[in-house]
This record gives structure tokens, C-alpha cells and sequence, in this order.
């Protein structure tokens, strides 16, 4: 009792100051983490949210649709097929972050209640943050009040995060750290107080944080790490009796993940060079890099992720061939992004000891990295700043660690550079977010920060055409720097990527739209050939034939030159109705009044209750004689469509 009333005595004589108590500051802390992103709740779908939201036939089905979303793999509901275990190596098993979105569309709050739960979501990873390295701060000793609040406020602000958070599909990056931090301070927790029901609650989180997505996992080698650096006095054995409930989770979810999608790998390596950056053209094919350079150019890609941590300026989504050149160990870059990882875990794995919240830092920004890094396998793409978002935890305890003992050593005024730093994270976050308001929005934006993605290109190219369309004719004429800047941007993307069928197929559509009926059809030949004739590429190129036959015509061409057009539209697409009235027009126009008649007739087929097509058929039969079933034609049309003979009379 003495001692009980000697610590309230204590407290109150030395009061914790308003802005030091725990719940003020996660307060804090959430709020900050929301109030970033509050610009983005008025935005719209953006970028891979129609593969798990707008065009997921399991997600828009609301909660009758939960069942599939567990059943198959991620892409399973927009492909509608198998596809998408094949699409990238490994395949993609994400099911938990695609039921919250059928759940949000049952409620029909739309793009904006998307929106606005991935800010609450990432406001609670924040918390959990802040409340997690409270609390291992106090096992450190002489670590200062703001330490905790430190890491988890330059982690809110962080604008590498926007990807994560102002795109709704990002929300898998959110509960994956959610439940790689949240369950390893769960299980610490438990196992600092005993309780092994505890540490089984924290791996219940890790599992669902798995299920969110894969980079989870890594955090397999950071959580025995935590309970053995910062538990208490038992020995290492009684401590890591906690980790076991982790194996279990594991294990239940590779099992579960392998039952959806399987154990392969891929049947080799991707030839594409969009899903896979490490390729060359050499002798007019895509040929493999050689080892050496693979492995310059990936680690001249993490000297670039360093760049982007410490200093997130121009960011963009985008980072595919040749957004990151291929490197050779004869330049620098290779070997500073080399020594400075080997650097970080040398010093982790010698000093973990001496300092524990920078080795623990250094482990989870390598652990988090590993499985994105391409070092030990390819992801199909080069980097991305979303792959940065669970790694980032790492490096900014390591960073905040790192500030301390600065400001111990050499100068106090030094730990001032946190609150410096949330103030500027949080500007260019603020400002990063417009970005994301929609596709048209983001493409174009980041495409003026990164002209050397083929697939950026082509995507900004693509979001051009598609606001072409949109206009009215008369904003069309003349149709500005849409169509133009498209097949600029598209003349560089193929310099990139010879090879590249969309930015043909884009290119197509770009002149097609511009009235370059030649130029699309030779495009849209390209895209043809690459796709192994694909019907999506034939109907383009029919398209393409039968308006430059129609424009030709107009133009006064030569009969035979229309005649090419059409005869090779009708080869690609015989049954297609306006290519036979196109050809019927033609045969009657050079005189050929049987063939004219025959094309009429087929087209009937198709429409026969078409009033135009009875018309053109009636017609047929005026010019070859038959004159009663002309008329009986002509009037089945005028009864279709009072006024036909009329408007044909003029």
C-alpha cells in the first residue's frame, strides 16, 4: 500500500505533460494519417481497381459473391477464367481485401466509401504503429518520449504511401502490413505477460494479414527476432514457445494457397518483355539478360528505392521497361545499391546486441524488401513504389533510431529534423494525391515525369484516346493535342518495345480516330500478327478496312482500291453485315448487278428485319428485274420504317 501511494504521490508531483500521454498521441497520430487522404474521397476508380472492384463479377456481386472470392484466385473473378494463374509467376491468392470490397458494395457507398475506409484502415495501421513501438521503447533505456510518435507520424506522412492508400486496390498493401505489425506486437505482448492464447490471437492477425497479401510473410523471420531481442529475462526456448502458433498460420496458409492455386511456379521464363523487364532484344528477338547484368540492374534498382525513401520527390506508379535502364557492374550505381544492403545487414547482424531498434529496423526493411527485390526471383516488373510501403516501417525505425543517437552524440537540436520531416511528407503527399483523382488524371501526369515506360506511354496514350471519344463532335474538330500527343507518346513507347502489341493496337485506334485509315490498318496488321489472331485485334482491323472503303468512296477512289478493302475485310470477317452491304454498294457501283444482289441478300440473312437492309436488297432487285419482289421488299421496309422511300427518294 506504501509503495502503491508513494507512485500516485510520485505522478502527481510530476505530471505527464498533455502532449506526452499515449492516447493524445495516437489520437494524433490517426488523425494525421486520415486528414493526408482526405482529398482523395471525391476520386474516382483509378488503375487496377476494375480488376478487383469495377470489373470483379465476385466483387460486384456483393457478399453472395464472398464464396468465390475465397475459391479462386485474385484475378479469377475479372478474367472469368483461368487466366490468371498464369499472368504472373507464382499466381496471386488475395481473397481477404477483395471480401471488404464486396461488403463496401453491398452497402453501395461506391468509389468514395471506398475511399474513405482505406484512410480510416491506414489511420489504424498508424496506431497500431505508434502503440508498438511504445512499447518496445520502454525496454530500451534513455529512449526519448517522442520516439514511438516519431515513427509512426513520419510513417503516416510518408508520400511513397500514396499508391497504397489513394488507390483504392492499394488497401491489400494497408491490411498486409496491418497484419504483419499488428500480430507480431500481439504476439509480443503475449509472450512478455505469458499468455500463449495471446500470441495465438496475434497469429490469427498474421494469417489474415497473409490472406491480405503475400509480403506478410516475411515478417515469418521478424517475429521470432522481436521475441528474442526484446523479451524478458526467460531464456530464448520459453520466449520462442510463442512463435509457434506463427508455424501453425503459416503453414494453414500455404496450404490453403496451394489448394487454390498450386505449387507452380510458371513453366519457365516469361518471354513478354512486360512481364519481364530482364530481357533484351538481340538478332530481332527478346533474349534473356545475362546474370551479371540481371543482378546490376536489380541492384541499381535498390539504390534507387534508398533515393525514394529518403527523398519521395516526382514520384509516379510506374517503373516498367525501360523506366529503370538495364545496368552493368562497369557503373556505380550497382555497387552502392550492393554495399549499402550488405552494409545495413552486416551491421544488424554484428550489432543487434548493442542496438536493438536499429538492427530490428534493418531486418524488417531487408525482410519486407527480399520478396520484392528480384533478387531471389523475378516479379515481373523492374520496382514500385507501392512495393516500399511494408519495407518502409523498417527503414524509418532504423532512420528515427538512427536521429536519436545522432542527437545524443553529437547535437539535442538534431531530433527537431522529425518534426521537419512530417511537415514536408505531408505537403507532397497532399500534393502527390491529386494525382489519383482517375486514370485520365494519373496517366498523363506521371507520363510527363516518366517518358521512358512503354506501358506508361501506352497507358497515357490509351486515356487520351478514350477522353477523344468522349467529345462531342464539334469539341472533335480539330481534335487538339489528344490524338497527337498519343501517337507521339505511342512512336516512343514501340521504340522501346518493337514488339509491343497494345501500343500498336493503341496507335491504330489513334489514327483510326484521326481519319489515317491506311496508317490504322497497317497498325492494326502489327497488333494482329502479335496477338496470334486474336478476334479483339480481326474486329479492329474490319473496322479499320470497311471506313477506309466508305472514306474512299467518298473521296472518289478508284473502285479497285475500295474493292482491296473490302475483299480483305470479308476474308477476315465473312459474315460481318457491313462489310457485305459495303461490298454489295461496290459491285453496284462498277456495274456488277448479280454479285450486288448476292452481298444484299447475305446481308438480309443477318439483318432481316432491318429496313435498310430490306431497302438495299430491294434495290438489287429493281436493277437485275425483278420487279414484284422489289416492291414487296421495299414496302416490308417502309413498314419497319414509315418514310424510308421517302428519305431514299431525295
Amino acid at each position: 500500500m506504501a509503495k502503491k501511494e508513494s507512485a500516485v504521490a510520485s505522478a502527481k508531483a510530476n505530471p505527464q505533460p498533455w502532449y506526452q500521454r499515449p492516447r493524445l498521441v495516437a489520437m494524433g497520430v490517426f488523425l494525421l494519417a486520415v486528414m493526408l487522404y482526405g482529398n482523395t474521397f471525391s476520386h474516382d476508380y483509378a488503375l487496377d481497381d476494375a480488376i478487383v472492384i469495377t470489373k470483379n463479377a465476385f466483387t460486384q456481386q456483393g457478399i453472395s459473391g464472398l464464396g468465390d472470392i475465397f475459391r479462386y484466385d485474385t484475378f479469377r473473378g475479372f478474367y472469368q477464367d483461368s487466366r490468371g494463374v498464369d499472368l504472373v509467376a507464382g499466381g496471386r491468392y488475395r481473397p481477404l481485401t477483395l471480401a471488404m470490397f464486396a461488403v463496401e458494395q453491398s452497402l453501395g457507398l461506391g468509389a468514395t466509401g471506398h475511399h474513405v475506409f482505406n484512410a480510416l484502415w491506414y489511420g489504424l495501421l498508424c496506431v497500431v504503429i505508434f502503440l508498438f513501438m511504445r512499447d518496445l521503447g520502454k525496454t530500451e533505456a534513455n529512449i526519448p518520449w517522442w520516439f514511438a510518435g516519431g515513427v509512426a507520424l513520419i510513417f503516416a506522412a510518408h508520400p511513397l504511401h500514396t499508391e497504397a492508400v489513394a488507390n483504392i486496390k492499394g488497401r491489400d498493401e494497408t491490411m498486409a502490413a496491418l497484419g504483419a505489425i499488428a500480430g507480431t506486437w500481439l504476439i509480443w505482448r503475449a509472450a512478455q505477460r505469458n499468455n500463449f492464447w495471446g500470441a495465438a490471437a496475434g497469429a490469427v492477425v498474421f494469417f489474415l494479414g497473409c490472406l491480405a497479401k503475400e509480403n506478410t510473410i516475411t515478417f515469418f523471420v521478424v517475429i521470432p527476432a522481436v521475441l528474442v531481442l526484446f523479451g524478458k529475462q526467460q531464456g530464448v526456448g520459453h520466449r520462442l514457445k510463442f512463435f509457434l502458433p506463427v508455424i501453425v498460420a503459416t503453414a494453414g496458409f500455404l496450404a490453403l494457397r496451394f489448394s487454390v492455386i498450386g505449387f507452380g511456379l510458371g513453366s519457365g521464363p516469361v518471354m513478354e518483355l512486360m512481364n519481364n523487364p530482364f530481357l533484351e532484344l538481340r538478332a530481332g528477338s527478346w533474349q534473356p539478360l545475362s546474370t551479371a547484368d540481371r543482378l546490376a540492374t536489380v541492384m541499381h534498382t535498390l539504390w534507387r528505392y534508398l533515393g525514394l525513401l529518403v527523398a519521395p520527390f516526382d514520384l509516379v506508379h510506374d517503373y516498367y521497361p525501360r523506366a529503370v535502364p538495364i545496368k552493368s557492374w562497369g557503373q556505380l550505381t550497382p555497387w552502392l545499391g550492393l554495399l549499402l544492403h550488405l552494409g545495413m545487414g552486416l551491421f544488424a547482424l554484428l550489432k543487434w546486441k548493442t542496438h536493438r531498434l536499429l538492427a530490428l529496423g534493418i531486418l524488417i526493411y531487408l525482410a519486407a524488401l527480399s520478396i520484392v527485390s528480384n533478387v531471389f526471383f523475378s516479379i515481373g516488373t523492374n520496382m514500385s513504389e507501392r512495393f516500399l510501403f511494408l519495407p518502409s516501417f523498417g527503414f524509418i525505425l532504423a532512420a528515427v533510431t538512427g536521429i536519436i543517437g545522432l542527437s545524443r552524440r553529437y547535437y539535442s537540436g538534431i531530433a527537431w529534423a522529425i518534426p521537419a520531416i512530417v511537415l514536408l511528407f505531408s505537403v507532397l503527399t497532399v500534393l502527390r494525391n491529386p494525382a489519383w483523382k482517375n486514370d485520365y488524371t494519373l496517366f498523363t501526369t506521371d507520363v510527363q515525369r516518366q517518358p521512358n515506360s512503354a506501358k506508361l506511354l501506352a497507358a497515357a496514350s490509351g486515356a487520351r484516346i478514350d477522353r477523344f471519344v468522349e467529345l462531342t463532335n464539334d469539341q472533335r474538330n480539330p481534335p487538339a493535342d489528344l490524338l497527337t500527343n498519343s501517337i507521339n507518346d505511342l512512336n516512343r513507347a514501340l521504340d522501346i518495345h518493337p514488339s509491343y502489341r497494345l501500343a500498336f493496337q493503341l496507335r491504330g485506334n489513334a489514327h483510326y480516330y484521326s481519319g489515317s485509315y491506311d496508317a490504322a490498318i497497317a497498325d492494326y496488321d502489327e497488333a494482329f500478327d502479335l496477338s496470334g489472331g486474336q478476334p479483339e485485334q480481326q474486329k479492329a482491323l474490319v473496322i479499320a478496312l470497311t471506313a477506309a472503303a466508305e472514306a474512299g468512296g467518298k473521296a472518289g477512289r478508284p473502285l479497285p482500291e475500295i474493292m482491296n478493302y473490302l475483299q480483305r475485310a470479308a476474308q477476315l470477317a465473312p459474315n460481318d453485315y457491313n462489310v457485305l452491304r459495303l461490298l454489295g454498294v461496290a459491285n453496284g457501283m462498277g456495274g456488277n448487278a448479280d454479285n450486288a444482289l448476292a452481298y444484299f441478300s447475305r446481308a438480309l440473312q443477318l439483318k432481316p428485319n432491318d429496313p435498310d437492309a430490306l431497302w438495299n436488297y430491294g434495290v438489287a432487285l429493281y436493277t437485275v428485274g425483278r420487279v414484284e419482289e422489289a416492291e414487296q421488299q421495299l414496302a416490308k421496309a417502309e413498314q419497319i420504317k414509315p418514310g424510308i422511300r421517302a428519305e431514299r427518294q431525295r
